[in-house]
């Protein structure tokens, strides 16, 4: 008694029904079978299943409601019911009722019979209605002729079948990946495009030379034309006149006032008699006005020696008013240079931008030849302002995206093992970026390539083998390959035979899409960003 019941679907064939067999735990089951079941619609198909059965060892038992279906399954040897119990037991089916006794008054007569009764026709045929036309027989023939060919090429031509492999793959990698990149050159076609542009700007100064107020000074000469005194006791003596610290001079000329600064003798400077002796001054009032000229400072106020003079033998200097000079810096130089220098750039980078055609990336990298920089004026120039011009060139790289995954599908293509193929109609992941630019258009990607391989099959071999057979062999023997599954699709209208045309049959050999989030993620890196080369 089988405790768990295998139900057959309508459409379900014998290599589908025998791999449930196969899955099936236990000696002993039952297969129900609908009553148009495809299974039961062949002697031979229960013979297969006898085979296959005898084979794994197992028990089976068919129930179905059907009296031709249990006659066929009782003919190859298996045991038919007509239902499952609630147990899982086997009910036969009710033999069939036998037919009422008659009646008394309908034992003696016969049985009714059918008769086809012949009656004479009441109009004879013409001559015309027999006579055979040779042109409207012809017609009759070219008729059926072009009929039987439509029907013949309807059959053979119009048929076509999807047969998807799902392949037993696996993931298959390539890192770290370089690949190099020239204009007009496979497999990454580049297109440098090169801007040279030119600008000009006024810039303000920002240093500053501060003038502190400061007095003039000098040098003058005292002379003393007087002889020395007698004095009235002996022992007296005199070595000349003493002229104090602070005393004030006068310029003769301007009227500017000066105070010397010498303090040698005795608090002031000692001119001896009928000699010279110089002496520092420093004007009195601070400013450029106390630079005076050479001989003006000639007047000693307060002078009580008629004998003693004064004079500046060389012109006086030093003296400065409060001020502040703009003058030309380092800094402005570079700060001119840089601001000339990005919005040059930018203007240029927004200008290749532009030139960008359908289909094309802008390389990230925007390489930037050595800027041409002059001034009118140059630092430690004492001015409020300069003007600066520069002209710079740049150059951006146009390439195809799908150049660069194309390259890298290649990449990956060239490196499969032998004995195996690389799935094409399941994503092939790549990641990229560009790891250098050099000016000239020349490029280089580094990347990851990740897609699925699979056993090699020859797709020629297989249709060979499946064109022109019935549906159930075909996929028989589709699953005898080495795949996951195997599933056919017909069109327009499924029909119990393949296409007898290998060219009406395609093939696509692919991975579970279950199984593509399985493939090994590349690193992401960060894109490299725009630089200036010298």
């Amino acid at each position: 008694m089988a405790t768990n019941p295998i139900y057959v679907e309508t459409e379900e064939e014998i290599p589908e029904l025998v791999e449930r067999l196969r899955r099936f735990n236990g000696d002993d089951t039952m297969l129900v079978l609908p009553i148009r079941s495809r299974i039961g619609q062949s002697r031979f198909n229960f013979q297969l299943l006898r085979n296959y059965a005898s084979r794994m060892g197992k028990r089976v038992t068919v129930v179905c409601d059907d009296p031709a279906v249990q006659k066929m399954a009782h003919e190859s040897g298996f045991p038919v019911f007509g239902a499952v119990g609630l147990l899982g037991e086997g009910i036969p089916s009710e033999p069939e009722a036998p037919p009422p006794p008659k009646k008394w008054w309908q034992r003696d007569k016969p049985e009714a019979a059918t008769h086809i009764g012949i009656a004479a026709p009441t109009k004879l045929l013409t001559k015309n209605a027999t006579e055979l036309r040779p042109g409207r027989f012809l017609l009759y023939v070219a008729a059926a002729a072009l009929l039987v060919i439509g029907i013949f090429a309807t059959v053979v031509y119009v048929p076509s079948a999807s047969v998807t492999l799902v392949a037993q793959a696996q993931p298959f990698t390539q890192k770290g990946v370089e690949i190099a990149a020239q204009p007009g050159k496979a497999p990454i076609k580049v297109r440098a495009s090169v801007v040279s542009r030119s600008d000009s700007q006024g810039f303000k100064t920002t240093g500053v030379i501060r003038v502190v107020l400061a007095p003039a000074f000098g040098v003058v000469t005292y002379s003393n034309s007087l002889s020395q005194p007698k004095c009235p006791r002996a022992g007296c003596t005199s070595p000349g006149l003493v002229v104090l610290r602070g005393q004030r001079l006068t310029d003769t000329t301007d009227g500017i006032a000066f105070a010397q600064t010498s303090n040698k003798y005795q608090g002031g400077v000692l001119v001896p008699w009928g000699g010279t002796a110089p002496a520092n001054v420093i004007a009195v009032v601070a400013g450029k006005s106390g630079n005076v000229g050479n001989d003006t400072i000639t007047t000693i106020e307060n002078n009580p020696y008629d004998g003693l003079t004064v004079t500046n033998p060389q012109a006086t200097g030093g003296g400065t008013d409060a001020s502040s000079v703009p003058v030309m810096t380092v800094s402005d130089f570079d700060a001119a240079r840089a601001v000339l220098q990005q919005e040059l750039q930018q203007a240029i980078a927004q200008q290749i931008s532009a030139t960008k055609k359908a289909g094309e990336t802008l390389s990230e990298t925007m390489i930037f030849g050595a800027p041409q920089f002059s001034t009118d004026h140059q630092p430690s120039d004492k001015v409020a302002g300069f003007n600066g011009t520069m002209t710079v060139q740049g150059e951006g790289d146009f390439y195809n995206a799908s150049d660069v995954q194309k390259a890298f599908e290649n990449y990956l293509a060239q490196r499969v093992p032998n004995n195996q193929v690389l799935l094409t109609e399941s994503p092939v992941q790549v990641d990229y970026r560009i790891l250098s630019a050099t000016k000239g258009g020349n490029l280089v990607f580094l990347g990851d390539a990740s897609a699925f391989v699979a056993p090699k099959l020859d797709m020629d071999k297989i249709r060979s083998q499946i064109v022109g057979r019935p549906l159930a062999q075909a996929r028989f023997y589709l699953q005898g390959l080495n795949v996951r599954s195997a599933i056919i699709k017909e069109s327009p209208m499924t029909l119990p035979l393949m296409p007898l045309l290998a060219g009406r049959i395609s093939i696509h050999y692919q991975v579970d899409p279950a199984a593509v989030p399985l493939l090994t993620q590349p690193a992401a890196s960060p894109a490299a960003s725009p630089t200036a080369s010298p």
